[in-house]
């Protein structure tokens, strides 16, 4: 313990300390603010910082292993009584002290924000040590690269950038997976990919403080056969947990539907979320609720809209890529991406779509279906913004050539009566368009 409260004093650390406060919370809730109240994604954000602590801990771990050959007292240290590993452990462990401190402000910040509307929960500990497990593979390359290649200021640099460069180019959710950007309550992460990469993790940690004196040699310090085998097989573990995590799958996983999930009560049509989207139930409820008060009896409302996931398997999810196949009654399911609603509001107004306009073609006169499926989108976009209140497009871009949506919103904040003649013209356009011979 004297040995570990000694290198905590003298790691580069203790002085940047505040300057990594400052990084997490700026990670933590500079991108956004959206995942507030939703326990995945608080998760999922809590863990952002480990992008930024990862190579910092390398930077640390090769700068605190360089001091002995900067102050020129390796020799010395070489022939100390005390055992090698306990000095190296002592080393490794002040650094994580410092990065796993700060990741563990952020995600208490991150829980303390979140739990007026998360409600019952916390956050989920996978995410967290998916973060926690890059810190320590990035600590423990920086201590053992350090310990073997004696270049005690270009060493820190060197490994600083390379695990800011491995994470940033082949770490990423759709390579190897060692962070993810969202924790959407439609998915999780995988605990067989999560094993592979504590894994990984552990073995490099293992070989960081046992293996490096285990492969080093100088003239007071010529390691035994044993020990020369330990560190040989630690090299061994940690290229077969590589192995295993470039072969192991994605990261996350989609997540089995609730027998429960999240409804409105009361008069149809009701709305169902994850339980862990309720801080979004009344908001896509009023805008069912808005759907439903059109005065215009060529429209159907379902029984239930239902969030994406609820009645299947998830789609849409970038983590991993590749189309997931789902279940048809599910495909015009709603999603909440980043807690914008314009987002919903698409699935809402082309259920109704498919329930009050069924297909009458397999296929459609190809001379005509330019201006069907103008007139069939012009109407969907005016449900769309009957469902937000006429509010102004957010963050939901494109259409078919010659859509004007500022008369679509003009034509949604008009009269009932306007309206409807002005539906009633598209809706003539769709019924009359022929099929294909």
């Amino acid at each position: 313990m004297k040995i570990y409260l000694i290198e905590v004093r003298r790691s580069p650390l203790l002085w940047f300390f505040p300057v990594l406060l400052i990084v997490d919370l700026a990670a933590v809730f500079g991108r956004s603010q959206w995942w507030i109240g939703v326990w995945p994604e608080a998760s999922a954000a809590a863990q952002i910082p480990a992008l930024f602590f990862a190579p910092v801990a390398a930077a640390a771990a090769a700068w605190s292993v360089g001091r002995v050959y900067r102050r020129g007292v390796a020799e010395l240290q070489g022939a100390a009584a005390q055992a090698k590993w306990k000095m190296e452990l002592a080393q490794f462990s002040a650094t994580l002290t410092y990065c796993f401190g700060a990741y563990a402000v952020g995600a208490l910040a991150a829980a303390a924000v979140t739990f007026s509307d998360g409600g019952s929960g916390f956050l989920w500990p996978s995410y967290l040590f998916l973060g926690a497990g890059a810190i320590l593979a990035c600590a423990a390359v920086g201590h053992f690269t350090a310990s073997l290649w004696h270049a005690p200021f270009v060493a820190p640099v060197v490994c600083g950038l390379s695990c800011f460069l491995v994470i940033s180019v082949v770490g990423t959710p759709n390579n190897l997976g060692l962070f993810v950007l969202s924790g959407s309550p439609t998915r999780e992460v995988d605990t067989g990919s999560l094993a592979a990469r504590l894994a990984l993790s552990l073995s490099l940690a293992l070989l960081a403080v046992f293996g490096s004196s285990s492969l080093r040699r100088n003239s007071l310090w010529k390691p035994s056969s044993k020990i020369r085998v330990l560190g040989i097989g630690l090299v061994s573990a940690a290229v077969l947990s590589a192995a295993v995590v470039v072969t192991v799958g994605p990261t996350q996983k989609v997540r089995a539907a609730p027998q429960n999930p999240l409804c409105t009560h009361g008069e149809k049509p009701r709305v169902c979320v994850w339980p862990e989207h309720r801080k979004y139930l009344a908001e896509v409820d009023a805008m069912a609720k808005r759907l439903k008060e059109i005065p215009q009896k060529w429209i159907k409302m379902p029984g239930t809209f239902y969030e994406l996931g609820l009645r299947g398997q998830a789609q849409g999810a970038s983590e991993p890529s590749g189309p997931p196949r789902t279940p048809r009654d599910s495909q015009m399911d709603f999603e909440i991406l980043e807690g914008n609603m314009w987002f919903v509001s698409p699935s809402l107004a082309g259920s109704i779509m498919q329930l009050s306009i069924p297909n009458r073609c397999d296929a459609w006169d190809p001379n005509k279906v330019e201006r069907l499926s103008l007139a069939a989108f012009e109407v969907e976009t005016w449900l769309e913004y009957r469902a937000n209140g006429s509010s102004e497009r957010n963050g939901v871009n494109g259409g078919p050539p010659g859509v004007k949506f500022s008369e679509i919103q003009r034509v949604s904040r008009s009269d009932e009566g306007a309206q409807a003649r002005w539906v009633a013209r598209r809706l003539k356009v769709i019924s009359e368009t022929p099929c294909a011979r």
